[in-house]
């Protein structure tokens, strides 16, 4: 997860899994899958090769916006639209993972269902913009509670990181000394509320 957590705490989680019997393979890619009389077999980039009962691939989301192109639509990384998720088109909306809203592309439950309610309300009448407040990103590994808000891509500051073992509380600090994202695992996790509320929303007001 290098676009969300910091090296601190991706090595925590990493380590967790690792206890659990996970095993990784860094830096190479899979090349090649070939079926096996039991199961597959996986040949990296670096050449080693790694026998599998299955193959289970998660790459990540990526909106997809060829059909709304073909239509017509503005697209950017997303179906473009503005905080009332109105496309380009009149009468024609669209949010969710595909939507990429005030040029913001998040691919989550809670922008998810900001975006739903805001939406429900134009649709019934009353026009209403979408804000997306601070978000809080939970990572599902119960082994290492593990909660992110990552600072914008364009911030400038630096982690500022306190650990003991695989508990890590690293937050990114602004020149100015303002927090605009922080990532905790393990016990520190149950901070992520009161950072929360440190963090500016991702659409002030």
């Amino acid at each position: 997860m290098p676009s969300l957590l910091p090296a601190a705490a991706a090595k925590a989680v990493q380590h967790e899994l690792t206890e659990l019997g996970a095993r990784f393979h860094l830096g190479t890619v899979v090349e090649r899958v070939d079926r096996q009389a039991q199961g597959v077999r996986l040949t990296l980039g670096n050449g080693e090769t790694l026998d599998a009962d299955l193959v289970v691939s998660a790459v990540g989301l990526r909106p997809r916006v060829e059909l709304a192109k073909a239509a017509g639509l503005n697209v950017g990384r997303g179906i473009t639209v503005n905080r009332a998720l109105e496309t380009s088109a009149a009468n024609v909306f669209s949010l969710g993972d595909c939507a990429e809203v005030d040029g913001q592309v998040l691919l989550y439950v809670l922008p998810l269902m900001a975006s739903a309610r805001a939406l429900a309300k134009t649709l019934t009448g009353q026009r209403t913009e979408v804000r997306y407040g601070t978000m809080p990103i939970m990572i599902k590994t119960p082994c290492c509670p593990t909660a992110v808000c990552p600072p914008p891509k364009d911030a400038e500051g630096e982690w500022q990181v306190e650990q003991e073992g695989s508990d890590v509380k690293a937050v990114f600090k602004a020149v100015s000394g303002d927090i605009l994202g922080f990532a905790v695992t393990g016990r520190f996790a149950v901070e992520k509320q009161a950072l929360a509320k440190q963090v500016p929303p991702i659409h002030p007001e």
